[in-house]
């Protein structure tokens, strides 16, 4: 994934948030699914050279889950400029993920 790097305190993610276009994607340590998840984005998001890329391991950012209403993981998180675009938990809709970068794309 191009610049993915995992996130560890709030003001990290807030800063990220405030970028053009950013995705988080909240996981766990042990979560096979959000491992796939990966792995699907890899595959989206490679035309994307501006796109930020972050992973935030909940278990590790306990706060992230109430101040984000993360209620389960995966949840992928996409932002531009401060507002939510969308959000995808549990059961990743990746063809939606697609169809959104590709209108801003344009």
């Amino acid at each position: 994934m191009n610049n993915l790097k995992t996130l560890d305190n709030i003001d990290a993610i807030k800063s990220l948030m405030n970028e053009d276009l950013s995705i988080i994607i909240a996981k766990s340590h042990n979560c096979s699914t959000c491992k796939m998840i990966n792995t699907h984005l890899e595959n989206t998001i490679n035309d994307f050279k501006t796109l930020n890329v972050a992973q935030v391991f909940v278990d590790d950012v306990e706060a992230f889950r109430g101040e984000y209403v993360v209620f389960s993981v995966p949840t992928v998180l996409i932002y531009s400029n401060g507002k939510e675009m969308l959000r995808e938990s549990r059961f990743i809709d990746v063809t939606k993920i697609n169809r959104l970068l590709d209108m801003v794309k344009q």
